[in-house]
């Protein structure tokens, strides 16, 4: 007898699992939500009993990560496993900075599934690109999709990328057949240039800018007083609703800088129609007017942390904590759902892996092992306040990764210890056993041909 005991990821609750026997892979397979969650695999069919969707999209990626492992068979045997700890376990991928064709995407949603995420939060909106179309906003695909790149006043480069609205059903369709919720992100009120060099009129100025090809945080911002931009608002999110499934849309809410409207007439004037005191107030109504429109559409938004500078928003918005824990504190505080991401908590893989000077991260160092360091139970809360933390999340930006290939070396391993973190739990999971999957979750990679980077975890 052999056995796979410590293999899977996350690590199942059976111990010392034992087979002697391989068989085909597919073979006919049942489900069935039941008071117990078990794979039992025999020689002519796979049964899964599992005590909730999450339980039963789990043990499908338990069988596929066999099948991989394998190459192609699976073991007759039988385990039980955990239900998860959090109910939000996320990833984000930024396809604004560098455009990730839909096919290299769904080949990082099918290794995600195998390992427990349940929500792939979709940034389309930035200052260096807008991504998808909205019906009588042509000037999104023509001008906002595009970006020059100038060397000696002449334009010798473009970088350009369009989802159609097939490609965002597609996408959709994908990550539900695999219990994965897509959260798409459309940026307000900042991070606004590439929406304003098609539309200025959004604006605060007026003019004519251009897509951005810089990093970086920018002054040209969305005018809260500008009817049009409301109008365009209600258009974007009634579109991005009637696409995606899910409960969220994601409203961003960070960097946005309030130069222009500390000045502006029409800011001014709502901010002394509604008695806001400063333009970090005016950003909360902001953000609640945007959050509005959400419901309206069925949905409810996320926005970053800084949506909670301004005293009071819309209770019903999740907090993403990115500035690392500060905003769960005060989002918890006022009673808003809050889901982790601090930037320098293990959860931002655009930071270097590694110090080889090959990696291609940016800003700082997160070693693979500081995803599992990660205590999302935040246990410094009072036990309410810790019930609001959903969850966390991954997070890749995208300024230095131009392709889905080098996303996936940037994503994998650490994405696949933050999995375990969040199944888990702080009480269940032991470094230790992680580490002995490395060679394990190597082989299911290369099997999948998906990069994942070879280098040290700690």
């Amino acid at each position: 007898m052999k056995t796979i005991d410590c293999l899977l990821t996350p690590r199942i609750e059976s111990e010392n699992v034992k087979y002697d026997t391989l068989v085909s892979y597919p073979i006919s397979c049942e489900k069935a939500i039941a008071d117990e969650n078990r794979v039992t695999i025999s020689t002519d069919k796979i049964v899964i009993t599992g005590k909730g969707e999450d339980e039963l999209s789990l043990a499908e990626g338990y069988i596929k990560q066999l099948s991989l492992i394998f190459d192609g068979f699976v073991p007759v045997c039988s385990f039980t496993f955990y239900s998860p700890q959090y109910k939000y376990r996320g990833f984000h991928l930024d396809c604004v900075r560098h455009f990730i064709p839909r096919e290299e995407l769904l080949r990082i949603i099918d290794t995600m599934s195998l390992v427990g995420y349940n929500y792939f939060h979709w940034h389309l909106t930035d200052d260096q690109g807008w991504r998808f179309p909205v019906p009588n906003y042509d000037k999104l695909e023509e001008i906002s999709s595009k970006r020059y790149i100038y060397d000696n006043d002449s334009r010798n480069h473009i970088h350009q990328g369009f989802y159609s609205r097939e490609d965002l059903e597609a996408v959709n369709k994908y990550a539900e057949e695999r219990g994965i919720t897509v959260i798409p992100e459309i940026e307000t009120p900042g991070h606004a240039e590439a929406l304003l060099a098609a539309y200025p009129e959004f604006g605060c100025t007026g003019n004519k800018i251009d897509v951005q090809n810089n990093w970086g945080v920018f002054e040209n911002v969305m005018n809260p007083s500008s009817p049009e931009l409301w109008v365009f608002l209600e258009a974007a999110i009634k579109e991005l609703a009637s696409i995606f499934h899910g409960p969220f849309i994601h409203i961003g809410g960070d960097e946005c800088p309030h130069v222009q409207w500390e000045t502006h007439e029409g800011c001014r004037r709502i901010m002394e129609e509604n008695g806001l005191k400063n333009t970090s107030e005016l950003q909360g109504w902001f953000t609640t007017k945007v959050s509005g429109i959400v419901k309206r559409n069925g949905k409810r938004a996320i926005g970053w942390d800084e949506v909670v500078d301004s005293p009071e928003i819309d209770k019903d918005v999740v907090v993403m904590s990115w500035r690392g824990l500060g905003g769960a504190r005060i989002a918890s505080s006022r009673g808003h759902n809050v889901v982790l991401c601090p930037e320098n908590g293990g959860c931002y893989l655009d930071r270097f892996p590694s110090t080889e000077p090959w990696e291609l991260g940016n800003l700082s160092l997160s070693v693979p092992k500081a995803s599992y360091d990660l205590d999302i139970s935040m246990k410094e809360l009072d036990e309410e306040k810790r019930k609001l933390v959903l969850g966390a999340q991954c997070c890749l930006w995208g300024e230095r990764l131009h392709s889905g290939r080098e996303m996936e070396m940037m994503v994998f391993p650490r994405a696949y210890i933050l999995a375990e973190n969040l199944w888990l739990g702080e009480e269940r999971k032991d470094w230790g056993e992680m580490k002995d999957r490395k060679d394990v979750l190597g082989l299911i990679s290369w099997r999948k041909d998906i990069l994942c980077n070879p280098g040290k975890w700690e």
